[in-house]
């Protein structure tokens, strides 16, 4: 559908915006303007490939194996009520086990899909990012730098950048300190929990509730209910702690957005386009406000 093309765009803007930095940085220090280009091409193409590729082949070995660990899943439950339950309650489990199944090879067929719009977005992303450094100036454009519409556009871009790169950079940590717990804890499918950690936490309030289920279930079927509490109480520390305090320090003011508009962006974006809507909410939602900010300010000037 439209979400399909919609998505891989915005998700290509938001990262051309979001390492637009990169190529100036390097072109400011000497570095030839094609060299620059080519290693920040590079750099967004090989992190972002190997996170598709660790993606792709954990979801296709997980959808094989599923039946298993639901199956351990099962067992895990009914030996945890088999002292208290009757014939019924033991086939509420199964038939509950039985559902789970459809339900979860649904979600992994969704990761593909979204698997796919990140690679149409990195496509996109090469066009973009080539075509932002070479635009000229506003200056060479005849438009006057200070001008109101102009600084507004440059302080927008700023922010989407500042918000971006220092979520990417608390999400990687949380992401990574998730996966070393569970690799600890000999929990299946680590890197792959942890990545789902890191993607999640772009999305704001309900990501980390929506990271934590799947590594939980996981450690239920591997060991039973005490692991699966151990990986529940961590996670709340770890995930939980770093929103609730170390991130809102981090960043700031970054957007200036209110937390409810926030909510309701994620919803409504998250509707109407999907996944990838819900972890772009944010500088959607940015960015839709200074649309409408300019377009108010327009129609007062008349």
């Amino acid at each position: 559908g439209i979400a399909s093309i919609i998505n891989p765009i915005l998700l290509a803007i938001v990262i051309t915006i979001t390492v637009l930095p990169v190529p100036s940085r390097l072109t400011k220090r000497g570095m030839p303007g094609w060299v620059a280009l080519v290693l920040t091409i590079l750099l967004v193409v090989l992190i972002l490939g190997a996170v598709i590729a660790t993606v792709f082949f954990s979801v296709t070995r997980l959808s094989a194996e599923l039946p298993t660990y639901l199956e351990s899943a099962s067992q895990q439950a009914s030996a945890n009520v088999s002292a208290t339950a009757d014939p019924e309650t033991s086939a509420q489990i199964e038939q509950t086990t039985t559902f789970i199944g459809p339900v979860a090879q649904s979600v992994l067929g969704g990761v593909v899909n979204l698997l796919v719009q990140f690679g149409m977005a990195l496509l996109i992303f090469f066009f973009m990012i080539s075509a932002a450094l070479a635009l000229p100036t506003p200056s060479r454009l005849g438009l006057d730098p200070n001008a109101p519409n102009i600084g507004r556009v440059t302080s927008l871009t700023e922010d989407v950048q500042k918000y971006m790169t220092v979520l990417t950079g608390i999400n990687f940590l949380v992401g990574l300190a998730n996966t070393i717990l569970l690799l600890i804890l000999g929990v299946d499918y680590a890197v792959l929990w942890g990545l789902l950690a890191w993607f999640m936490g772009y999305i704001p309030s309900i990501g980390f509730w929506i990271a934590l289920i799947p590594p939980v279930l996981m450690a239920y079927a591997q060991y039973g209910l005490p692991t699966a509490l151990v990986v529940l109480v961590a996670y709340v520390l770890i995930n939980g702690g770093v929103q609730n305090f170390v991130q809102p320090k981090l960043m700031g003011q970054s957007l200036k957005i209110s937390p409810l508009v926030v909510f309701v962006g994620l919803f409504f974006w998250g509707y109407l386009l999907g996944g990838i809507g819900a972890i772009l909410a944010v500088p959607v939602v940015a960015s839709t406000r200074e649309v409408l900010v300019y377009l108010h300010a327009k129609v007062n000037q008349k």
